[in-house]
């Protein structure tokens, strides 16, 4: 990827010293599968699952985190129960499931991840997860279009708004983070990563991952 100029506010993260603070990711899915206990129905999807992850600075796709995800389904019934880590939500005819999922327990959640984008370090995990919690639209109206897309877009700007996160970036920074986001998963398509069973010049133990506050690739 072309390498744009930073803004100085942005400059050498590498002189903070929480160097092991858990990281918050933007996930890339693979859609039709991947999301675990999430029915999805396509006419509602972006071109991939979005989601978030919190997790260690490290890329092995064994590692520990927890995987957040919201998803809009026309395909739950109102008596649906609640899968387990999942939080069913309703705005009159629509159902969306907030879930999160262990990354060691849910073999599935990490499966058809195909890259993630380091976006902030994460000061206040319970505070993370208590506000990601509270989102999903708002009314009737926005719930017919509202998507996995639509909730990291709001979850970035709110949790920069919740002051749980260390960041070069904030809630303004949205469109700037979804190019770095789309203009990644891009190149690694295109590279061939994720074609199934490449051996090539991919680990596939490793989870191919972007730092965007210093525009680098850390992870083929």
């Amino acid at each position: 990827m072309p390498t744009p100029t930073r803004p100085s506010y942005r400059r050498a993260l590498s002189s903070y010293t929480s160097k092991n603070k858990p990281r918050l990711y933007i996930a890339i899915y693979q859609r039709g599968g991947g999301v675990a206990n999430t029915p999805t129905s396509s006419s509602f999807c972006d071109s991939y699952h979005w989601a978030l992850i919190v997790g260690p600075p490290t890329s092995g796709r064994e590692d520990p985190g927890t995987r957040y995800h919201f998803s809009h389904s026309s395909s739950l019934s109102k008596h649906t129960s609640t899968p387990a880590a999942g939080i069913l939500r309703r705005e009159s005819t629509h159902t969306f499931l907030y879930s999160s999922d262990d990354l060691v327990e849910a073999p599935a959640a990490r499966a058809a991840l195909l890259c993630r984008i380091s976006v902030a370090k994460v000061i206040d995990t319970a505070a993370v997860e208590a506000t990601l919690r509270t989102l999903g639209p708002g009314n009737e109206t926005d719930a017919s279009t509202y998507t996995c897309f639509n909730w990291v877009q709001e979850a970035f700007l709110k949790l920069h708004e919740a002051g749980c996160l260390k960041s070069y970036f904030d809630g303004s920074d949205w469109r700037e983070v979804e190019k770095i986001c789309r203009d990644y998963v891009r190149e690694k398509r295109q590279q061939g990563r994720f074609v199934e069973g490449d051996v090539g010049q991919w680990d596939n133990n490793a989870v191919a991952t972007y730092c965007a506050w210093q525009y680098r690739e850390t992870t083929a």
